[in-house]
């Protein structure tokens, strides 16, 4: 070979290699271009997704133990978690709430709830979620594994419910329902994704009535367990005066020594007192007097001194094992310390709730209230002096109060008239009753005043000794006008009552926390909640 053809080959192949090299080149450009391309296509894609409310109601954002919820979904269990704290931080802390809670202005996700981990207030809000969503599957699943599902009923619940709600969205005129849903319950839900969740949180619902109905105890069961809770359950009646030792000023004394000494002297002279009063008080009388005597503004009436506990509510109070005692009697006194100053108790009467429950239904007419600013005379701004026109207000309240008693009388002799039977009173409720409770129906009522949502006249007529099924009268109490009540009857004894609730609660927790742990499994589709919050 020649050096020609030899230098020809050589740079034949240069230009060989020089294409190669552009060749690869272009190649790398157009990988690169193509890679960006689809980045770019996928970053459009996910926005898209992110912004598709179709996507967020099918893209699983969680699955617990093999339950998935949606984004959409997730999304109102998340709104329902800022509601609820914010409702409470709002309850406690008034108009400084703000402060405690983050801008609706801006993702929950850019705003910190834990300086110190750094947590955001999206995954805070969030995690209240989860820890929501795993209670409910929890119940869904043994729901499930005992062959409970939804009933006709519950449907017909969950039916009523959304057909309130459209109703209310066009109340509030609403282009749509699934615009009202939106508004309150998340960014993505439709009419479709909230049934549901509401078929979801009523059958849960329904289910845990159904296990908290279902324990039984006998007879027996229950007056052994009032037996052993005897004291806890019984209803007290005492009355009891507070009195406080005199306030010792520290800067008074030269050192913490002298300043606590002085304290306790204070104490000492405050429980001798105490101890005085409780051994000359011999009547109730007595120990009225002796409250009015310590301050007769705060006892000025009769039964202000007069308190009636269940024993579970003051089992904790420094007088329990003393009121408790199976050896007290009436008359019985004594004087207690209390960090500042002392108890002074005269015991009255112990309720074993040994009688039955009874029931009534009743027309209610109450008296148009009366607004109290109009019988103030304001007219001397200047000296803020103002007077309270008694005469005015005795006639308006005869007026509004006639006006009831006139309705009263009127449904009281139709009522007698016709029979005096439970039908015609219900027919009556059509048109004769003030009472927004459904029939004006009102069962397991006991004489214990603290559970009860009735007065003392209506009270003190249900448990006359006297009283038989079928008896009614027409009542007038002072807090509300007048009342044409029908006496039910009967229902359980009010100590079997007692011990049935509360081993039916004590069974249901029981229940409740034997529930297996469940898992959860977040998936990529949790990127899509918390996109909108509402503010």
């Amino acid at each position: 070979m020649s050096g020609t053809d030899a230098r020809k080959r050589s740079g034949s192949g240069r230009r060989e290699a020089r294409a190669m090299q552009e060749i690869k080149e272009k190649r790398k450009t157009r990988i690169t271009a193509t890679i960006i391309i689809a980045v770019m296509l996928l970053l459009f894609l996910g926005a898209m997704l992110i912004n598709s409310k179709y996507f967020r109601r099918v893209m699983t954002a969680i699955t617990i133990d093999g339950v998935s919820f949606s984004a959409a979904e997730f999304d109102y269990f998340y709104n329902n978690a800022v509601f609820e704290y914010s409702s409470l931080v709002n309850e406690q802390m008034g108009d400084y709430a703000s402060e405690y809670l983050p801008s609706n202005e801006r993702p929950h996700s850019s705003q910190i709830y834990n300086l110190d981990t750094g947590e955001t207030w999206s995954s805070f809000y969030g995690g209240i979620a989860v820890e929501r969503l795993s209670e409910l599957v929890s119940y869904h699943n043994d729901a499930v594994s005992n062959g409970y599902v939804m009933t006709a009923e519950t449907k017909q619940n969950v039916d009523d419910e959304i057909a309130n709600l459209k109703l209310t969205s066009e109340y509030y005129g609403y282009s749509s329902f699934d615009a009202f849903l939106q508004e309150m319950y998340g960014s993505s839900i439709n009419e479709k994704t909230f049934r549901k969740i509401a078929e979801f949180l009523d059958t849960i619902a329904a289910y845990t009535e159904y296990v908290h109905a279902s324990f039984s105890y006998s007879a027996a069961d229950l007056t052994e367990y009032y037996d052993e809770n005897r004291d806890e359950l019984d209803i007290y009646s005492y009355r009891y005066l507070m009195i406080y030792a005199d306030d010792v000023d520290e800067e008074e004394y030269d050192s913490t020594d002298e300043y606590e000494a002085a304290k306790d002297e204070a104490l000492a002279d405050v429980l001798a007192k105490a101890a005085d009063i409780a051994d000359r008080v011999q009547s109730e009388e007595d120990f009225i007097e002796a409250a009015r005597a310590y301050d007769e503004e705060a006892y000025e009436e009769d039964d202000s001194t007069l308190h009636e506990y269940q024993g579970e509510l003051i089992s904790t109070f420094v007088y329990f094992d003393w009121i408790s005692d199976a050896q007290r009697e009436y008359g019985d006194t004594s004087s207690f310390e209390i960090g500042s100053g002392a108890y002074i108790l005269f015991y009255v009467s112990r309720d074993s709730n040994d009688y039955r429950l009874v029931e009534m239904r009743q027309l209610l007419f109450l008296r148009q209230e009366l607004d109290m600013d109009d019988f103030y005379d304001y007219d001397d701004l200047v000296t803020e002096e103002y007077f309270f026109d008694h005469e005015a207000y005795d006639e308006a309240f005869e007026l509004v109060d006639s006006m009831a008693r006139a309705r009263a009388w009127d449904a009281y002799d139709l009522f007698v008239d016709g029979g005096a039977t439970e039908e015609l009173l219900l027919e009556l409720m059509v048109e004769h009753t003030d009472d927004s409770t459904e029939g004006g129906l009102y069962t397991d009522i006991s004489r214990y005043s603290s559970q009860n949502r009735l007065v003392p006249e209506i009270e003190n007529w249900l448990f006359d000794p006297e009283r038989q099924v079928g008896d009614y009268e027409l009542i007038f109490t002072q807090d509300f006008g007048y009342h044409i009540v029908f006496f039910m009857g009967f229902g359980e004894r009010y100590s079997d009552f007692m011990s049935e609730s509360r081993m039916r609660d004590r069974d249901y927790t029981q229940w409740h926390d034997n529930l297996p742990e469940v898992q959860n499994t977040q998936h990529w589709g949790m990127i899509l909640t918390q996109k909108r919050t509402k503010s």
